[in-house]
């Protein structure tokens, strides 16, 4: 069955972070083992055919060799700071209306749920539509039908560590906005909203919300001029009342592997699961 989003109109990139030194790790965790493949593995076979820009962001040789053998296209650098992992994915997103981060430790997350923040973004560039047509006072009631099934929520959203170094773990400080927060008429009210998508996108459990996330085109000069050491997070949380979350099936898709110890319970809990938790 495809993943793709249905009906797309839209060009999305994707860039896959994959520049962590593994500091409370002791090493390169992202070539660490999970089912006899490597973490960043998993997740670049989960962005397969999703994508029509890909890249994988790495100062690792060895995350190089693997994910060319996969077949994803590989940015190798030695820069010190998570905004610059984060230019230097951008940089390879020309022409892209959405970019999607997603984390190389993450190895369950599923193609089915980035694939669901691939359609929340194209009904949000169709209810900008309609906010043309109808003017942009009824864009709040124009972008509500973005959201599946009632479960997609506002959320300030801190990715970021407060180090350079891009290992470090993201906090999240997330809190309810106004939905009414979509009618204003700021830089990025409106204006994003008749021009395409209006809303970041983020994946949650359980209310709690994660990454992958997907940002609309009119974030990206933000996200190509980050204040060092900042990540993704800091232009969602500048801009919280466009964050909306769609739900994943299980807490396990978005678990990042940061210690020994995170993935031991990994481990646990596929061989516990069996390979359900790795079906795609």
């Amino acid at each position: 069955m495809p993943h793709a989003a249905d009906n797309r109109t839209l060009k999305h990139g994707c860039i896959v972070m994959a520049s962590g030194v593994g500091a409370r790790f002791g090493g390169n965790k992202l070539m660490a083992e999970l089912c006899d493949a490597p973490l960043v593995g998993h997740v670049v076979r989960a962005t397969d055919d999703l994508f029509s820009r890909r890249v994988v962001v790495t100062r690792h040789a060895d995350v190089t060799a693997l994910c060319e053998t996969l077949g994803a296209q590989v940015i190798l650098h030695d820069e010190p700071c998570r905004n610059d992992t984060v230019r230097l994915g951008m940089e390879a997103m020309d022409g892209c209306d959405t970019v999607t981060f997603v984390q190389g430790d993450q190895p369950l997350i599923r193609p089915t749920s980035i694939a669901a923040l691939l359609r929340a973004a194209e009904r949000d560039a169709a209810g900008a539509v309609r906010c043309d047509a109808a003017g942009c006072d009824a864009v709040g009631t124009a972008l509500a039908d973005t959201a599946e099934g009632g479960v997609a929520e506002d959320y300030a959203m801190e990715l970021d560590a407060v180090e350079c170094d891009v290992d470090a773990a993201a906090g999240c400080d997330a809190a309810e906005s106004d939905v009414a927060g979509a009618a204003k008429h700021d830089a990025v009210g409106c204006n994003a909203a008749e021009n395409g998508v209006a809303r970041i996108w983020r994946t949650s459990f359980d209310g709690v919300p994660g990454a992958p996330v997907l940002f609309p085109s009119w974030a990206f000069d933000e996200l190509r001029s980050l204040p060092r050491g900042k990540g993704g997070g800091f232009v969602a949380k500048a801009h919280a009342e466009y964050v909306r979350t769609i739900e994943v099936s299980s807490k396990w898709e978005l678990f990042d592997v940061d210690t020994r110890d995170d993935l031991e319970r990994l481990q646990t809990h596929v061989a516990r699961c069996g390979s359900a938790s790795l079906l795609r």
